[in-house]
């Protein structure tokens, strides 16, 4: 298992949010890969995440390699997955035995569009279970990326791009109704993902032992500490 340790600073990550990570605060970020290519040859393109929190917010930003850049979608809580995008999943609270308990979901395509949602595991089997951020909720979420939007087509300069994001704790409490701190000792368990790319080239950062991709799967989450 994994484990990603979320450094804490003393203020606020600047807002507008920015993908450059030889910033002064990014710099302090502890950079993670996203290179368990699990369902393929083992190689794919490459993704990195950095993660912070000042006490009353998460800062994600990833770095994304790609040569087909690609959204469509720009709905709230639509199908971001289906789309160049990168994901985070999180279950702040774990069962005695160690099972995973009820986890957040947070998808965001290139254009910016994203999903977050709390769900139990298993809903996919089940069909219940699952709630979707509200938009007063999600309107504290700011999300900042090198892609104009609102849509994306492939074009043959497509290299890279950058998302940036910042999930405040108060947008995060609503949503799972929990007494969420983000304070130094405090652990989740969790994993990135890479989405929108063939299967054999998404990667994860927590590997899945599943024959098939399952990001829906907390049973495989690494472990994420706050310091």
């Amino acid at each position: 298992m994994r484990t990603y340790t979320v450094r804490r600073v003393e203020s606020a990550v600047d807002v507008p949010l920015t993908g450059d990570a030889d910033d002064a605060v990014w710099r302090r970020a502890e950079a993670a890969e996203l290179d368990r290519f699990q369902w393929g040859d083992g190689s794919g393109p490459a993704t990195t995440v950095r993660a912070l929190s000042d006490g009353e917010a998460l800062y994600l930003q990833f770095h994304a390699e790609d040569r087909e850049i690609t959204a469509a979608v720009t709905d709230l809580n639509g199908p971001t997955f289906e789309d160049s995008s990168v994901e985070f999943f999180a279950s702040p609270e774990r069962r005695a035995d160690g099972a995973p308990t009820s986890y957040f979901n947070f998808e965001a395509n290139c254009c910016g569009t994203f999903k977050l949602a709390w769900q139990e595991p298993g809903w996919r089997e089940r069909g219940v279970g699952r709630t979707l951020v509200s938009p007063a909720d999600a309107a504290a979420v700011d999300v900042e990326t090198s892609v104009p939007g609102p849509t994306k087509t492939a074009d043959p300069d497509d290299e890279s791009w950058w998302l940036a994001a910042r999930l405040p704790l108060s947008t995060l409490r609503s949503l799972t109704g929990l007494p969420l701190a983000l304070d130094p000792g405090t652990v989740w368990r969790g994993n990135f993902y890479r989405s929108g790319v063939p299967d054999e080239e998404k990667g994860t950062w927590n590997r899945i032992d599943l024959p098939d991709p399952a990001y829906h799967s907390p049973e495989f989450f690494g472990r994420v500490e706050f310091a």
